[in-house]
């Protein structure tokens, strides 16, 4: 690993541990793999904890299994339910926005570069109250 990802990887550590009195829990049925925060999910429940410093955000299946994601930006504007939202090309999707509900903006996340040759689509999965938590 290069200082750079060393790094990081130290600070969304720190950034997790210190937002966890104050993160969202949510929960989302995915129905396809997809890619978040450079590691392929495969589908199923997973559980979205939308962490207070600087908008990190754990996903973590069933199985514990999880990985931590860095928004890139904050989305001006605000939707009123917590949606995730997909960006889908030629058999691969990859988290491309989370929307925390209750009027807060948006959070956008780095994907990879699709062929211009591909055809795109978004795909939207509602979040709901986790009721593990």
């Amino acid at each position: 690993m290069t200082r750079l990802t060393t790094k990081l990887m130290i600070a969304a550590a720190a950034l997790v541990a210190a937002g966890a009195a104050s993160a969202q829990t949510l929960q989302a049925t995915i129905p396809f793999a997809f890619r978040a925060g450079g590691k392929v999910m495969a589908a199923g429940t997973y559980h979205v904890d939308l962490r207070g410093l600087g908008g990190t955000v754990v996903i973590r299946g069933s199985n514990e299994v999880g990985v931590v994601a860095m928004p890139v930006d904050h989305k001006d504007g605000a939707q009123s339910t917590p949606t995730l939202v997909f960006a889908c090309g030629r058999g691969t999707c990859s988290l491309l926005q989370i929307w925390p509900g209750h009027s807060k903006p948006g959070l956008d996340f780095r994907t990879p570069k699709l062929d211009p040759r591909e055809e795109a689509s978004l795909t939207v999965i509602p979040l709901r109250r986790d009721a593990a938590k």
